[in-house]
C-alpha cells in the first residue's frame, strides 16, 4: 500500500556515510490547515462512518509504514 498522507524517512548511514546506525522518523507528506491553523491530515468528516473510515484508512497507512521500516533496519 501506498501511503498518502504519512510516510517514513530513512537514513540508511552506508549510503549516507554517516557513523551512527539508522535513523527513521514518519512524517507528514500532506496537510490541509485549517482556519485556526490545525494541521489536518483527513477530508473534513460529516458523519461517525466517515471518521470511523479514515480511522481505518490511517492505521493501514501506519502498518504499512511498519513493514516499510522493518525491511529497512533488517535489510542490514
Amino acid at each position: 500500500m501506498s501511503t498518502y498522507n504519512l510516510d517514513l524517512h530513512f537514513v540508511d548511514p552506508q549510503k549516507e556515510g554517516v557513523p551512527i546506525g539508522p535513523i527513521a522518523q514518519i512524517y507528514v507528506k500532506t496537510h490541509s490547515i485549517d482556519k485556526k491553523s490545525m494541521i489536518c491530515i483527513s477530508p473534513r468528516c460529516v458523519s461517525l462512518s466517515e471518521v470511523e473510515y479514515e480511522c481505518d484508512r490511517l492505521i493501514k497507512e501506519i502498518e504499512s509504514i511498519r513493514k516499510k521500516a522493518k525491511r529497512k533496519f533488517t535489510s542490514k
